[in-house]
């Protein structure tokens, strides 16, 4: 409704929807990240069911490969990389713990807190690998509030720029939340014990060295006794209904998975002077989110249900130059591991990887490691898991890519 009543504030007529065989390609390789397979594109085309696109969506969300496609792109945002074969089980563990998460639909609120609030070791709480990668507080307020929040904290560690409302104080305030994270050796090779470490948590502001208590980017927090986690305090506050960043955060980059382009872009840049472009979608979107329990398949469903999602991208004549109000599909590459899966469908061939079961998809892969052993994956774009940005995986087409696709030796 608020797409379709922007288009006609516009003037923009939207384009027609999408037929059958664009929808179920589609929807497919959005949810699952893999190509429909002939029964079921069969079947599709024959049904004359008036729900069985409603069916198709329904069907992805409870299949695993939803799991794990969706898997493959927080571990990545979530940093699961391997540097040496001592990460080897903690990074396992992780991607497996993502996976199930995303198969059994956790609440998107409690899939945060495990991480942010992980205690204990990786073989106990697969979570804790986070921990590993991440160490210091100061790379941990500024990974949380790009990913979960959407706010980019970085520049405010040093000045308060004129134009943008975090202060040093905020920085450091955030920072404190963290400075209570204690790690100690365990049993396991390369695997800290993570714990809390008790006492009064507070972080010096760099430039007045004044210690500051946990705060949450201008909101009061209730005093945090000695003994009480700060981490959890975080948790409590960003899973808050009244939030303003939690949720929108969320909708906003899975609305740009969808979309191609988020309704705040950057999506991880949310701040006063970069508005979204239709702010009435994104407030009904963040409510719907919050009031689902942050239902994570509820929002999928949500999204490619609609209307908007389902029209055609061929263009007409009073839409051609649209690239951000959703009047038409906006086409797109495939990730690097979807193309590599659709090849090996369509080939009729098999890419092992070591140390995973033979037919492992790409897109099913726990770390980054493998790019090394795949030439593929690295000319396509898939991401080292060194940033918590989406910018990281490389959509654009290259000369070394046209080359591979020419002459590769997997590909002849």
């Amino acid at each position: 409704e608020h797409v379709f009543a922007n288009l006609k504030a516009l003037g923009i007529p939207p384009s027609v929807l999408c037929d059958d065989v664009t929808f179920l390609r589609r929807v497919t390789l959005d949810i699952g990240g893999r190509l429909p397979t002939e029964e079921e594109a069969t079947a599709f085309l024959a049904s004359q069911d008036e729900g069985k696109r409603d069916k198709v969506i329904d069907d992805l969300l409870r299949s695993p490969d939803y799991a794990d496609f969706f898997a493959n792109k927080w571990t990545a945002l979530l940093k699961n990389r391997r540097d040496d074969e001592s990460d080897t089980v903690s990074n396992f563990a992780f991607h497996a713990w993502v996976r199930d998460s995303f198969l059994a639909n956790k609440p998107y609120d409690q899939f945060v807190r495990e991480v942010l609030a992980a205690t204990g070791t990786v073989i106990g709480n697969p979570p804790v690998a986070w921990y590993k990668r991440v160490k210091e507080p100061k790379q941990q307020i500024e990974d949380v509030a790009q990913l979960f929040l959407g706010v980019r904290m970085q520049c405010a560690q040093c000045h308060h720029h004129p134009f943008e409302r975090w202060s040093q104080d905020d920085y450091y305030s955030l920072a404190a939340f963290f400075s209570q994270v204690g790690r100690k050796p365990s049993g396991t090779r390369g695997e800290d014990l993570i714990f809390h470490k008790r006492g009064i948590a507070t972080a010096a502001n760099m430039k007045t060295g004044v210690p500051l208590k946990p705060g949450a980017l201008g909101d009061t927090i209730p005093e945090i006794a000695a003994d009480e986690d700060p981490r959890l305090k975080l948790a409590d506050w960003m899973g808050s209904k009244n939030n303003p960043f939690f949720a929108k955060s969320l909708v906003n980059r899975y609305w740009k998975h969808f979309f191609v382009r988020g309704l705040i872009e950057p999506e991880d840049d949310i701040r006063d002077t970069n508005p979204p472009t239709n702010p009435a979608l994104l407030e009904a979107l963040e409510k719907q989110f919050v009031v689902s329990g942050f239902d994570l398949k509820e929002l999928v469903r949500v999204i490619t249900q609609s209307r908007a999602y389902q029209l055609s991208e061929v263009p007409n004549q009073h839409n051609i130059v649209d690239r951000q109000n959703y009047s038409r599909y906006y086409p797109r590459r495939l990730q690097a591991e979807v193309l590599l899966d659709a090849i090996d469908r369509l080939a009729g061939t098999q890419t092992d990887f070591a140390n995973l079961p033979p037919g492992t998809r790409a897109v099913a892969l726990p770390d980054n490691s493998y790019n090394r052993s795949s030439q593929f994956l690295r000319v396509f774009g898939r991401p080292e898991a060194e940033s918590v940005c989406e910018c990281e995986r490389v959509r654009s087409s290259s000369l070394a890519q046209s080359l591979h696709l020419l002459n590769a030796p997997e590909l002849k």
